[in-house]
């Protein structure tokens, strides 16, 4: 292994750094999909509608609102950031055999949208929130409720076993082999502080307020790591090419992250009105 790769603290702080910025700027991407869609179809209707960096607001009487209006605004979003997921998933697995960094990018964004699916289900649907309020308009019975955040659940622990294996791939970007020697070093850099830094810094962004399914979407993540880090450390050695790989900033991804977060806060600082 060249010395590039070598495991020292400067290292892990360049692999941590990149896959944060990954992290954060996936999130963000699936958020602000989700943001755009509702406020688009918000128009398809004529409703009026003001929007900001975090929040949409509907300035229409309650009376407006109509069975078809609700499902089709909060359930297009997650529906289209669960059919990103799978590209994103496609996206990675296309770069499987590369050294290319941006398969963090796309693991995370996975990640991040099918978390935003099948939580929304489970969550959401147990918090009448987000997509809970399809559901509460269609008049579901306890016991369909309870299906669906079945099925919310089983499709975040799936997410989490078909997750693992790109997860510890990812490896290759850094290192010619996955072992009982780089796992701890890799494993912590690549998931488990971008998934604590990140969850914070885009908390921080999204204050003062906070949505129900930003501020709650972590602990599913969370889980879903917990059980992804317990089934890559029960693999063997996963070994990759031989070819010489080094530990270096992805300038792109870090530059592109502080863009988009400075550029929106900025922009969108105001309410913006859009009367159809």
């Amino acid at each position: 292994m060249p010395q590039e790769s070598e495991l020292t603290k400067t290292n892990f702080w360049i692999i941590a750094s990149n896959s944060t910025a990954s992290y954060v700027l996936s999130f963000l991407f699936i958020f602000y999909v989700n943001h755009i869609v509702k406020i688009a179809l918000a128009g398809s209707y004529g409703y009026e509608v003001g929007f900001d960096w975090n929040i949409v607001f509907y300035y229409i009487k309650p009376s407006d609102w109509t069975h078809d209006s609700v499902r089709l605004i909060f359930s297009s979003g997650p529906i289209l950031t669960f059919i990103i997921g799978l590209i994103a998933l496609i996206a990675f697995w296309s770069l499987v055999e590369e050294p290319a960094r941006i398969k963090t990018f796309f693991m995370w964004l996975s990640l991040h949208a099918f978390n935003f699916f099948f939580g929304g289900l489970l969550i959401g649907n147990i918090f009448k929130k987000g997509v809970g309020h399809v559901f509460n308009w269609m008049y579901l019975t306890d016991t369909s409720k309870m299906i669906v955040a079945l099925i919310g659940f089983l499709g975040l622990l799936g997410t989490a076993y078909f997750m693992s294996r790109p997860a510890a791939i990812s490896a290759n970007s850094y290192f010619n082999k996955l072992n009982d020697k780089n796992f701890p070093f890799f494993i912590t850099a690549q998931l488990i502080v971008p998934f604590i830094l990140g969850t914070i810094i885009y908390l921080i962004f999204f204050l003062p307020n906070i949505l129900f399914q930003e501020g709650y979407s972590w602990i599913s993540l969370g889980v879903m790591l917990v059980f992804m880090i317990g089934r890559v450390s029960r693999m063997d050695t996963t070994y990759f090419d031989e070819e010489d790989r080094y530990i270096g900033v992805s300038s792109i991804i870090l530059i592109t992250t502080l863009l988009v977060l400075i550029g929106i806060r900025i922009l969108l600082r105001n309410e913006i009105l859009i009367s159809w």
